[in-house]
């Protein structure tokens, strides 16, 4: 009599909800109503819109509702895998909130991980191509997938030790595109991390996968909702959340490259869909108010999820129920955290042709037979990442004997070279533009090559070679050469034009830090040119033709900055020690002896709110000559804006004209506030004061003082900064001073 109640307890349950929504899976009730039914939930792809789902859990969870199989395509892999695993709805919003989804999406990683000698040659191209094949091509997709697989192994690794995914705490599939043959694939084996970064590569976008054999990209392509693939895992009742946002109807909803990849792709999974929706007893539509690519929006599309979740709470709640009614299941504790650390016993790297391993042992042989943090472990990569020796770093932890692991890195070899180019204005240096051409271990292995040539009234040609040996010190070699003009001036009158050319080239043993610090020690030999135009100085004539002179140096740099242009944080530093050696046989003793010369830079950055960052610098420098003075090179030239000069002691200060203050011992502070009043645009009032002096004791008297002080509005272009300065000093009239682009 009591099974009799129960039975039709069901039964009128059933017919209700029939009313109101999709029919269960009534025929599996009626036909063995002693035996509770499996539930199944499918989450579909859909970009950003499935932060949906965690919504949707919330109020799965708060119905009582035990899933006892789940899968996914693309994102809705993402939050199946994080259920299947043990992740709590809250848990799942705290890791949505930690990450900067810019980065995450653009393999982005902050900029204090990048080589010093890349930002140093970065950082001021508008395009990059790369060179394969000893052609220039285009990449095979936009990103790698870099951070993505950081943070998919970061948060999936609980699972490492399990690569059957059934023996998950929720057993677990998600689909996979073939490539090669362009059917789906079923993926429920192997490395969890990997097997959700192949259900997600958009196609394109990320860069496919290779895994268990095949060559992947989003599932999503042929079925993007795989409700079938959960039914045959044995649910018998199939719970549906679907964010896709089906075909879009007219041309100015086709906005976008991402709206044109869904639009394509999705032609090809309306028959899946077809078959998955006539499976699904309970189909939770999340209308998509949202962009696939709204990432920042999460807030606002997990809160829209977790309203349309209670829109069906009822009907949630009462299969909930009718089950516990046949056999009472309490719902699994959903606890899961990332692991903090990880016992290594042998460290394995695969895939790398180009480096050696005597390179990968300089970094790794600390972490075998040794407790690893895993944060430490991230860093590290993204270390070796910002050599950009690599295209992509990715890693998997292998179970071994004893509850130990083995660290496998696996690395995509750079390509070997780039080609890129950037243009430039500004009223000093005027226009130019840049070809850099970057190659990396073309001349042997772990070796770079960074050229640069700029094409213009100032023409230059650097380039650097540089032999890498990771955390030990390297060695390298510097070429630069160059042609510029300046005015001179008799306070603020015009009175010449000089020319400059310059031929050098350094030979340095290289040490650097975290990719934040860099040490030089080495020599240098130059061969110069100053000409004057007009016959002012008869002491200049002595640098007419060409002459000779070396110089032994220590160099010392810091860039912890976040940005090159506009930052908000972080510290610019360089340091300089050398000792200059005259060499031309017509150079007299009288005029020109050995000095040493030392000089320092340091500017900060101090973020005093969200939109306001305080900038204070500083400047000095001074000769120690025995009688006459060092070649002209190695004055202290002040004056303009630009923050990049030819001369490494050049100095830029505000309301002066361009290298209008010569001297051989200078002191100066500046003072920046940069307000950011809207997205890219800034607005910097800005001070500097300083002396600049042939002699030291005249750097003391206050009547020498340099004043300037300006108003910059400056623009964050595709092409670089956009600024326009209004600038007075107590030596120079009011001038305005355009920069137009990347500095170089």
């Amino acid at each position: 009599m009591k099974k009799l109640k129960i039975r039709l307890y069901i039964i009128i349950i059933l017919l209700f909800l029939n009313s109101i929504s999709p029919v269960y899976a009534q025929d599996t009730l009626n036909k063995n109503p002693s035996k509770r039914p499996s539930v199944g939930l499918v989450l579909s792809g859909g970009g950003a819109k499935g932060f949906a789902y965690i919504g949707l859990l919330k109020v799965i969870q708060e119905a009582g509702l035990p899933i006892d199989y789940i899968g996914g395509t693309s994102i809705g892999s993402i939050i199946a895998g994080f259920y299947a695993l043990g992740y709590h709805p809250d848990t799942m919003e705290s890791i949505i909130r930690a990450q900067n989804w810019d980065y995450l999406l653009k393999d982005k990683i902050d900029r204090k991980y990048i080589a010093y000698e890349e930002k140093e040659f970065g950082e001021k191209f508008i395009v990059t191509l790369p060179i394969k094949d000893n052609k220039v091509a285009i990449a095979s997709s936009l990103y790698q997938g870099q951070e993505i697989d950081l943070m998919l192994n970061k948060y999936f690794m609980p699972a490492y030790n399990i690569r059957d995914f059934n023996n998950l705490q929720i057993p677990f599939l998600c689909i996979g595109t073939d490539l090669l043959k362009g059917g789906e694939v079923v993926i429920n084996k192997g490395y969890l991390p990997t097997a959700i970064r192949a259900s997600m590569s958009i196609p394109g976008y990320f860069s496919p996968v290779e895994y268990m054999d095949y060559y992947l990209v989003d599932g999503g392509i042929v079925n993007n909702y795989p409700a079938k693939n959960v039914k045959e895992m044995g649910a018998d009742i199939i719970v549906g959340g679907d964010v896709q946002s089906g075909l879009l109807k007219s041309i100015d909803e086709l906005n976008s490259m991402t709206a044109i990849l869904d639009q394509i792709t999705s032609y090809h999974r309306i028959k899946a869909n077809e078959v998955g929706y006539a499976m699904t007893d309970l189909y939770v539509r999340i209308p998509p108010e949202f962009s696939m690519m709204d990432f920042e929006a999460y807030d606002s599309i997990i809160a829209e999820g977790e309203r349309i979740g209670r829109a069906h709470f009822n009907q949630i709640k009462a299969l909930a129920d009718s089950l516990n009614a046949i056999e009472y299941k309490p719902l699994k504790k959903y606890n899961a955290a990332p692991l903090d650390s990880i016992f290594i016993n042998n460290v394995k790297i695969t895939g790398s042709k180009k480096m050696t391993q005597k390179y990968f042992r300089n970094i790794f042989d600390e972490y075998e037979h040794s407790w690893v943090h895993l944060d430490g472990l991230e860093k590290t990569i993204r270390l070796m990442f910002g050599t950009r020796f690599f295209q992509k770093i990715d890693y998997e932890i292998e179970p071994a004997e004893k509850g130990q692991a083995n660290l496998i890195i696996k690395l995509t070899d750079a390509d070997p070279g780039y080609v890129s180019a950037g243009v430039h204005y500004d009223n000093n240096y005027h226009g130019s533009i840049l070809i850099n051409g970057t190659f990396r271990n073309v001349l042997g292995k772990r070796t770079k090559l960074l050229t640069d040539l700029v094409l213009g009234s100032n023409p230059r040609l650097r380039a650097l070679y540089m032999l890498d040996n990771a955390n030990r010190p390297g060695f390298g070699v510097m070429l630069d050469l160059y042609n510029f003009k300046f005015d001179d001036y008799n306070n603020d009158v015009k009175i010449n034009t000089f020319t400059f050319n310059n031929y050098g080239v350094s030979v340095f043993a290289n040490s650097h830090l975290k990719n934040s610090y860099s040490i030089r020690l080495g020599v240098e030999y130059q061969y110069f040119q100053f000409k004057q135009n007009v016959v002012v100085d008869t002491l200049l004539e002595n640098f007419k033709d060409f002459n000779s002179y070396g110089n032994v140096f220590l160099n010392f740099g810091s860039d912890t900055r976040d940005k090159n242009y506009f930052p908000t944080k972080g510290v610019f530093a360089r340091f300089s020690l050398k000792y200059i050696i005259p060499l031309s046989d017509n150079w007299s003793r009288e005029l020109f002896t050995n000095a040493i010369v030392i000089y320092g830079k340091y500017d900060k950055n101090i973020k005093l709110s969200k939109r306001i960052v305080l900038r204070p610098g500083l400047f000095f420098g001074t000769t120690l000559k025995q009688s006459q003075q060092p070649p002209i090179q190695n004055y202290f030239a002040v004056g303009g804006l630009n923050p990049q000069h030819y001369i490494d002691n050049h100095v830029d200060f505000t309301g002066v004209k361009f290298i209008q203050s010569f001297g051989l011992h200078t002191a100066i502070v500046r003072l920046k506030l940069q307000y950011n009043i809207y997205k890219d645009m800034y607005l910097i009032p800005r001070i500097d004061a300083g002396v600049n002096e042939m002699e030291i004791e005249d750097a003391f008297n206050m009547n020498n003082l340099m004043v300037g002080y300006g108003l910059t509005y400056g623009y964050n272009s595709f092409i670089g900064p956009i600024e326009l300065t209004l600038m007075d000093s107590n030596i120079s009239g009011l001038m305005l001073f355009l920069n137009l682009g990347f500095w170089f």
